[in-house]
Parts: C-alpha cells; sequence; structure tokens
C-alpha cells in the first residue's frame, strides 16, 4: 500500500494525516491542533494489520459546525459596512468552517473492539475510499493467508503437478 496523505482541515492545509502499511503495522497519523488552526503535533497509532476487523467510510454533515459557519457568515457579511477586514475575516472563517462541515469519515475497527477514526475533508473523499479499499483487500489476503485448507489444497495441487509432469518425462 502506498503512503495517503490527506487535509484534516481547510484552515491547517499544511497539517497533513498519514495513512501507511509498513510490514505488518497500518501506521495512522492524525495531526492535534488547538482552536482548530494552531498545530499542537500528531496522534499516532501502529495497528496490527492481522488485527483489523473492518474498515469503513461515512460521508456526513457536522450540523453544529455548519450552523457556526452559517452564522459567522451572516454577521461577517453584516460587518462588511463598520470594518470591511473583519467582516471579511469573519466571513471567510465561516466559508471554511461550513466546508469543513462536510466530513468523510475512515473507521478502522480491530478484532478487539477499539476504533480508529480519521476524518478526511469533502475534496479528499476519493482518497478515504482509496484507503479503505486497500485496507480490505490487505485484509482479504491475510484471511487467504491464514484459511488451512486453500493453502493445503494450494500445496496438493502443487505436489501432484510437479508429479505428473515428472511421469510425463
Amino acid at each position: 500500500m502506498e503512503t495517503i496523505t490527506f487535509m484534516t482541515s481547510l484552515l491547517t492545509f499544511y497539517l497533513k494525516g498519514e495513512i501507511k502499511a509498513e510490514q505488518n503495522f497500518l501506521r495512522l497519523k492524525r495531526p492535534n491542533t488547538l482552536l482548530t488552526f494552531i498545530p499542537l503535533g500528531a496522534k499516532k497509532h501502529n495497528v496490527p494489520i492481522n488485527q483489523i476487523a473492518d474498515v469503513s467510510t461515512n460521508f456526513k454533515l457536522v450540523l453544529k459546525s455548519f450552523l457556526l459557519g452559517a452564522v459567522e457568515i451572516i454577521i461577517g457579511f453584516a460587518m462588511f459596512g463598520e470594518s470591511f477586514f473583519f467582516g471579511l475575516l469573519l466571513f471567510l472563517l465561516g466559508a471554511f468552517t461550513i466546508i469543513n462541515s462536510f466530513q468523510t469519515e475512515l473507521n478502522i475497527r480491530t478484532a478487539s473492539g477499539t476504533s480508529y477514526y480519521l476524518f478526511f475533508l469533502i475534496f479528499e473523499k476519493s482518497k478515504a475510499e482509496q484507503a479503505e479499499s486497500a485496507i480490505n483487500s490487505m485484509i482479504g489476503s491475510r484471511m487467504d493467508d491464514t484459511n488451512t485448507r486453500a493453502v493445503t489444497e494450494k500445496q496438493t495441487d502443487a505436489l501432484i503437478n510437479a508429479i505428473n509432469s515428472n511421469k510425463k518425462d
């Protein structure tokens, strides 16, 4: 799986989240912020691939953020006459808040019941779906590797083919 980097917010476009697979682990990194725009490091998780039970995506609207953004836009628009700079600043902040309220959520559940959530902007929904597909194929590969019946059948078929090819010679 190639490394997938994604924006978590328009206000902090320079901070990127990351999903990558290394050896037997899925490495997740999500930036932490204070007041949604002051960077404070990152939250990192290393999840063993053989412990991943399920992965899913969910597109949602965070209603509280959407309404807050609408109020910011209305107040910012009303302030244009008094202070154009502050009105424009509040208007843009409201627009960013509304855009951030549309999120795609990637949920990774482990066999122990732990869930890891990563939030993608609406513009990067395809990256969430790409990560979901890649993780699901890793889960499928792991299940194929641990299916003793299927592995035994492959080995038996290979042995029979080798014996039959030796008889022909």
